[in-house]
């Protein structure tokens, strides 16, 4: 008959340990997505639009505008997420710019902060999401197939997007202003997709 009891006592700790440790778990695991993480994110990107040039001389102010290149471009950002929907990161990538991708115009670097939101939770499937960028780029312009020493400039990137995630891939559509120089600025249409790790 002990023998019975401790068996039943036995038997009723082991399952109060095992409801405890699963509770412990779950608050764990909760406690985890409040965390702060590293996130990277890698994107691949398309843009196109309006480029304008501004010219002001002693007795001429004069604005043209022309269409702008195709651009292609690649960037990593670097991030760090507080509880996996706002994402603080730098960024940094290259730009090609060209009027047929064989014959190179511009080839650019950039380096910018990054600010990324999702709005729903971790566990959702599809996850909207809102991106700012905005940091600055340096130049090479080529202006010919063929050139020894390209001019160097320097500028302003910016990028505003909107998307969504699913599962390790985005993809977002957007706005891309950038300058070069002094007297030379666009607004670009882009669209890039990424894969974030």
């Amino acid at each position: 008959m002990k023998l019975k009891i401790l068996f039943l006592i036995a038997t009723v700790l082991f399952v109060q340990n095992v409801f405890a440790q699963e509770k412990l778990d779950t608050i764990a695991v909760e406690n985890n997505k409040n965390a702060v993480s590293y996130k990277l994110i890698l994107e691949y990107g398309m843009s196109s639009g309006i480029n304008r040039s501004y010219y002001k001389g002693e007795n001429i102010e004069e604005i043209q505008t022309f269409p702008s290149l195709l651009g292609l471009s690649l960037s990593a950002i670097n991030n760090i997420a507080f509880n996996d929907r706002f994402l603080l990161g730098i960024g940094c990538g290259l730009e090609y710019r060209s009027l047929f991708i064989a014959f190179p115009k511009e080839l650019a670097g950039m380096c910018f902060l990054n600010f990324r939101y999702y709005f729903n939770k971790p566990e959702k499937i599809v996850r909207p999401m809102l991106n700012i960028a905005m940091g600055g780029r340096v130049v090479k312009d080529f202006d010919g197939i063929f050139v020894s020493n390209p001019e160097t400039m320097y500028g302003v990137y910016g990028t505003l997007g909107a998307g969504f995630k699913v599962k390790i891939i985005s993809l977002q559509g957007g706005v891309l202003f950038w300058t070069e120089g002094n007297n030379l600025y666009g607004v670009d249409a882009m669209v890039r997709v990424g894969f974030n790790f």
